[in-house]
C-alpha cells in the first residue's frame, strides 16, 4: 500500500519541486524565494516555515537530486567489478556494454525529474558540504570501480590514461542529459526515443571496446 503523504509533506514537495525546476532553467544563483513561491502556488512565508530560508529550501533541493541519483544507478552492476582481473577480453567488452547502458538508463529511463540531472551539473561545479557528500557517496566509488575495469584490460596505461578513458565512457552520456534541451532542439524532439539512446550505447560501447582493443559484442 502507498504511504499516505501528509499536507506538509506535500507542501514541501511543492517548494522542493518548483525550486529544482527553477534552479534548472535559471541557475542555482538566479533562483529567488519569490520565485519559487509564484512557481510552486505556495505562500512565500512557507519556505522559511518548512526550511528555514531559501538556503535551507536549496540544500533540501539538491539532496533529493543527489539522492535521486544515488538510489537511480544501480549497485548490483557494479559489483560485476569487484574482480575483473579475472573476466575474459569478450567478458569485459560485455561489462563495458553493462556499464553504458546502466548508465543511460539511470539518467534517461529511471523515471526521474529532468532537472535533477541539471542541478548535480551545476552542483559538481561548486566547492562545499553537499559537493564534497556527492563526491564521497556517488562520484568518487563509481569512478574507482571504472578505473579498476580499465586497468585490468589495460595494465600498462597510466593513471592519466585510465582517468581520460573513463571520462571518454562518461561525459559524452552526461552530456546528452546536460544539454538535452539544446539537443532536443536540434533533433526537434520532444524527448530522447528508445532508438536514439540504443543508438548511443551502441556507439560508446564499440568505441571503447575499440580504443581498449576489446572484441565487439
Amino acid at each position: 500500500m502507498a504511504k499516505k503523504i501528509s499536507g506538509t509533506e506535500r507542501t514541501q514537495q511543492k517548494l522542493i519541486q518548483a525550486a529544482g525546476v527553477l534552479a534548472a532553467r535559471q541557475g542555482l544563483s538566479n533562483v529567488s524565494t519569490r520565485a519559487v513561491s509564484r512557481e510552486s502556488g505556495e505562500n512565500i512565508g512557507s519556505i522559511h516555515y518548512h526550511f528555514g530560508g531559501k538556503e535551507g529550501l536549496f540544500k533540501a533541493m539538491i539532496y533529493e537530486a543527489m539522492q535521486s541519483s544515488i538510489r537511480s544507478y544501480n549497485p548490483d552492476l557494479l559489483e560485476q567489478l569487484d574482480y575483473p582481473e579475472r573476466a575474459t577480453p569478450l567478458e569485459h567488452s560485455k561489462i563495458i556494454r553493462a556499464v553504458i547502458a546502466e548508465n543511460i538508463r539511470s539518467l534517461f529511463r529511471s523515471g526521474q525529474p529532468d532537472w535533477h540531472v541539471h542541478v548535480i551539473y551545476q552542483l559538481i561545479q561548486q566547492e562545499g558540504e553537499l559537493f564534497e557528500r556527492f563526491s564521497a557517496e556517488y562520484l568518487d566509488p563509481e569512478m574507482a570501480k571504472m578505473k579498476r575495469l580499465i586497468r585490468a584490460i589495460k595494465p600498462e596505461l597510466s593513471e592519466e590514461d585510465i582517468f581520460l578513458h573513463a571520462c571518454l565512457i562518461k561525459l559524452p552520456i552526461y552530456a546528452q542529459a546536460t544539454f538535452r534541451k539544446a539537443l532536443l532542439r536540434q533533433l526537434d524532439a520532444k524527448a530522447y526515443s528508445d532508438e536514439y539512446l540504443q543508438n548511443l550505447e551502441d556507439l560508446l560501447t564499440r568505441q571503447t571496446q575499440l580504443l581498449l582493443e576489446l572484441p565487439l559484442d
